[in-house]
C-alpha cells in the first residue's frame, strides 16, 4: 500500500513538472521570437539612417560644390566688371593679387616638433627592456 501511494505521487509530480516545464518553455520561446523580431525590426532601423546619412552627406557635398561654383562665377564676374569699369586703375593689381592667394584646403597635420615629456625619446631602449 505504502508503494502504491509513492508511486501515484511520483507519477502527479512528474506530470506536474512535465506541465510547468512546457509551459515555461512555450513562454520562453515566445519571448526569444519577439526578441528577434525587434532585433530584425532594429537592423533595418539602423540600414535605413544609415542610408539617410549618406544621403545627407551626399547632398551637403554638392551644395558645397554648388556653392563654391557660384562664387568663382561672381569673382569671375567682378572681375569682368572691375576690367570693364575700371579699365586702368590699380584696382586690377588689387584683383591679380587676390587671385594669386587662393586658398587651398587640406587635410594636413600639424608637424610634431619634439617628443611629449612623459615618453622616453630612445624607444628601442625601453622595447629591450621589456
Amino acid at each position: 500500500m505504502i508503494w502504491m501511494c509513492i508511486f501515484i505521487s511520483l507519477i502527479i509530480g512528474i506530470i506536474i513538472g512535465g506541465s510547468i516545464m512546457y509551459y515555461k518553455a512555450r513562454y520562453l520561446l515566445h519571448d526569444q521570437k519577439t526578441l528577434y523580431n525587434e532585433l530584425q525590426d532594429k537592423k533595418i532601423k539602423l540600414n535605413e539612417y544609415q542610408k539617410e546619412l549618406s544621403n545627407h552627406f551626399v547632398y551637403t557635398i554638392e551644395l558645397l560644390n554648388k556653392m563654391a561654383d557660384d562664387y568663382r562665377h561672381l569673382y569671375h564676374s567682378v572681375k569682368k566688371s572691375a576690367n570693364f569699369f575700371l579699365p586702368n586703375t590699380h584696382i586690377q593689381d588689387n584683383i591679380h593679387a587676390f587671385n594669386i592667394k587662393k586658398t587651398t584646403i587640406k587635410n594636413e597635420q600639424l608637424p610634431i616638433v619634439e617628443a611629449p615629456l612623459d615618453y622616453s625619446s630612445n624607444v628601442e631602449d625601453t622595447i629591450k627592456k621589456s
